[in-house]
This record gives C-alpha cells, structure tokens and sequence, in this order.
C-alpha cells in the first residue's frame, strides 16, 4: 500500500469516484459519517468539517467554481460544519453567498469567528458575519486567537441568552497561548474550544487542553491537523503501513486525521477543502474504524520514525 495522497486523487479523478455527474448523487459505498454529541447539549455533530481559510477569493467566478464543487460535495457526502472567520478576506461574503446559491444555508452549522478589540467593536463585527450569512442567528461565535476577549465573551454570552449565537467558544492555532486558555476556560461557561493539533509535531493540546475539555465538558475543533502542508512532502516518499489498512486508511490524509479524531475529547477536526478530491478523502477518514489507544500509540512511534 504505497499510495500518496497526491496518487489517491488522481486515482479517485480518475475512475469518477469524486462524485457521479446526476445532481445529488453520491458515492453508493459510503457509510454514514461518525458523529459526536457537543457536551453542552447533546446535538451531535459530524467529526470532519471544513477550514475556510483558502475561501476568500472575491468575486472572481472562476476561483469561486471550484469552491462551489467541494462544498457542494461535502454536503453531499454529509458534511455540516463549516469553520470560517472575517479574517480569512472575503471568506465569509463568497461562503454566504455559495450556501444560498446552492439552497444549504439552513442545513449547515456555521462557526465564525470575532477578532477585534473593544465591546461595540466586537459586536458590530458579529452582526456582519450575521448579515453575511443572511441570518439572524450563527450556530457558533468564537474568539479568534484571543483577540479582545475579554469585551467579546460577555457580549458573546448575551447574544447566546437573547438566541442569536447557539454556542459559544475560543480559538487558538498558538501553543503559546495555551496557558490563556486554560485560564479562560476556567473562568467562562464554553461550548466550544478550537485547538491545533496534530500527530506531525503538534501534541502539545493532549496534555492539559484536551483533557481539560473533557472534563468540562467542552466539545473542540481542530484545526490544523496535518500539522501544516510540508508534511505530505515528508510522507510523499513513505509507503503507507500495511497495518494501517485496519482502521480503514487508503491515504495519508486519513492516517493523519484518524489519529486526530480518535482522541477521545475531539468533537470534529476542520482541514481546509478547496478541491472535491479533497473532500471525498478527508471525510472517509470519518467513517468506519477508529484507532484504538494502543493502534494510536502506534501511529506515534510509526511517525516518529521517519
């Protein structure tokens, strides 16, 4: 099994198994996706969503075609989680506008972010991302890298009491910053937390966030969790263990992400998707078998032996 995930998607490419060409058709042979209960309600919620970093192009309907395709087969495929921040340009307007263009925007949960200093700053910076979304309420509101969340939280919960955010939460893709969350998981009701973390060099999260989250009760995104794209580069040349094919890995992609979600205190890992092939193999690695602890721990010295 010496498959990279470069060699996967041409191989899907190829023989049409991205998705069939019939509107709404998929691919037959897939299971349902997993998916996890956020602790704070009990709604479940698929493991695997999208990072839309890469989702700010414009109005430029080229870029935006392919886009269009991914999400389209990610809905498809039953994905719902879609991760994004004003931040990431123009992400928010092209995501707001695809979603209605292709009917989903009332089926998928939306978590955005706010990033700026001061209580009326902050709140007039949510009520775009609303508007954006041509909605009056957002499934989840978080505070992007810590970015004035000492304003933003308590308006956060506010608009939470009113109903206008469903869930609440912080980011961080900073180790440095993990002793604040900490803290500010200590101090506020959370829903969500969003960590980076990864079995390519980003641990660290397994050792106090992750555990602590558990423990709250607190669900949590990852993102990052390839750990960075130079690692498909460092894999490119490594032959995918055999013993792999026991929880259902075809692809490096999804070694990496099984490793990720079969942490107990993950809730759903959110790599970016811009291209279908992407999105086909990203969410088989939501199905099926997960590593147990001893297979995870195998994974690590696996990785660690490169």
């Amino acid at each position: 099994m010496s498959i990279s995930r470069r060699e996967f998607n041409r191989a899907a490419i190829g023989t049409g198994a991205i998705v069939a060409l019939g509107p709404g058709t998929v691919l037959a042979r897939q299971s349902p996706l997993i998916s996890r209960p956020i602790p704070s309600s009990g709604e479940t919620i698929p493991i695997i969503g999208v990072g839309t970093n890469r989702y700010g192009v414009g109005d430029d309907a080229e870029l935006r075609a392919p886009l269009r395709a991914a999400l389209k087969t990610f809905h498809e495929l039953g994905g719902t989680v879609i991760d994004t921040a004003p931040g990431y340009r123009s992400s928010e307007i092209v995501l707001g506008e695809l979603m209605l263009d292709l009917g989903i925007n009332d089926q998928m949960f939306v978590a955005t972010k706010v990033d700026v200093e001061g209580r009326d700053a902050s709140a007039e910076r949510m009520q775009r991302s609303l508007n954006r979304f041509h909605s009056s309420s957002m499934e989840l509101m978080q505070v992007h890298n810590f970015t004035g969340w000492e304003q933003a939280l308590p308006v956060m919960q506010e608009w939470k009491e009113e109903g206008r955010l469903r869930y609440i939460g912080v980011t961080t893709s900073r180790t440095r910053q993990y002793e604040l969350m900490e803290n500010v998981m200590n101090k506020f009701d959370l829903d969500f937390v969003q960590i980076n973390y990864s079995l390519a060099g980003q641990r660290t999260a397994a050792n106090r966030i992750l555990p602590m989250a558990a423990d709250q009760g607190t669900a949590v995104l990852v993102n990052r969790p390839f750990g960075g794209g130079g690692v498909f580069k460092q894999l490119s040349s490594t032959t995918i263990p055999e013993w792999a094919a026991g929880i259902g890995v075809s692809s490096w992609a999804q070694f990496l992400l099984k490793y990720v979600l079969s942490h107990p205190a993950v809730t759903c890992a959110i790599p970016g998707m811009t291209k279908q092939h992407h999105v086909v193999d990203n969410l088989d690695a939501a199905r099926n078998e997960m590593p147990s602890a001893r297979e995870r721990q195998q994974m690590e010295l696996f990785f660690d032996s490169l």
